[in-house]
């Protein structure tokens, strides 16, 4: 169901009945980049690859708010949390946007729908997977992709005090950057923190997915590119590079000197030229 004219900001109903936020820019005729952010945030984090004039040219850009977060629907009950929706919710953003097989581009725990797209609907669904800014690839090896030193904060910002929360986000937002954001920045990015109900952010990362053989076996060939900060204070990336080439038969890797756990933001352009060119040339490659 469709709420408002196939084209720019929408909100879709998903399967489960659940709004879910979606925008799209660009070129219809293109391929898709589907953009998912990470824990707690929000789409307007992909702001300057929905400006980007590369990309706008040569792809057709959507990205959508996860269930649970920003302006799509934040149901409570743990159910509602499964890995069939999440899949579910990322087929009703391709079907209102009439996307067939695009390239999933996910920041952090938005790396995580690939296997949930993955485990329902086949590497049929994909043209390929970008990690980006710590991309996660499943939850099941959460730990051995977080960083030790975060964990604490895990804790923190799912506490039922709300003045640890509060605390909690101020510092969750300084972790994803290098450098600090511009205080407007870093207010909109606590917004997106607090405007969650505690319950969906718990949901969230707690929540289980299929790690069985059958998932790597349908992830196998799907191309991947990593876009990767060596500062990222939130993975960590031999782990976390290890999973994925043990994964994936086919993956590059791009790193970026002094760049954090948001490569999208903190080195738009370099971030936008790895993506586009890499996008192109799997493109060009599954033509031939």
């Amino acid at each position: 169901m469709v709420d408002l004219p196939l084209s720019g900001e929408q909100i879709l109903i998903s399967v489960d009945g659940t709004k879910i936020w979606a925008e799209s820019t660009g070129n219809p005729s293109k391929p898709a980049l589907i953009f998912i952010h990470g824990l707690s945030c929000s789409a307007l984090g992909f702001d300057r690859q929905f400006t980007d004039q590369g990309l706008l040219e040569s792809f057709h850009l959507i990205r959508y708010e996860m269930r649970g977060h920003g302006r799509s629907g934040q149901p409570l009950e743990v159910e509602a949390y499964q890995s069939l929706r999440y899949a579910e919710d990322f087929k009703t953003v391709c079907d209102a946007y009439g996307v067939d097989k695009p390239f999933l581009v996910g920041w952090s725990l938005g790396g995580v729908i690939a296997a949930d797209v993955l485990n329902a609907y086949g590497p049929a669904a994909l043209s390929g997977i970008i990690y980006c800014g710590g991309g996660m690839p499943h939850l099941h090896y959460m730990a051995a992709t977080t960083k030790p030193s975060l964990l604490p904060l895990v804790a923190a910002i799912t506490s039922e005090r709300a003045d640890d929360m509060a605390a909690a986000a101020s510092t969750f937002v300084d972790s994803c950057t290098a450098q600090p954001l511009p205080y407007a920045v870093k207010l909109q990015w606590m917004g997106a923190f607090v405007a969650q109900a505690r319950a969906a952010r718990v949901h969230s990362i707690e929540r289980a997915q299929d790690a069985s053989a059958e998932w790597e076996r349908r992830a196998r060939d799907v191309p991947v590119l990593v876009v990767q900060g060596t500062e990222d204070q939130h993975r960590n990336w031999e782990g976390t590079r290890s999973l994925i080439e043990r994964v994936y038969a086919d993956v590059e890797v791009y790193m970026l000197d002094g760049v954090g756990h948001t490569p999208h933001l903190e080195a738009a352009e370099e971030t936008n030229h790895a993506i586009g060119a890499w996008g192109r040339k799997v493109i060009a490659r599954a033509s031939q």
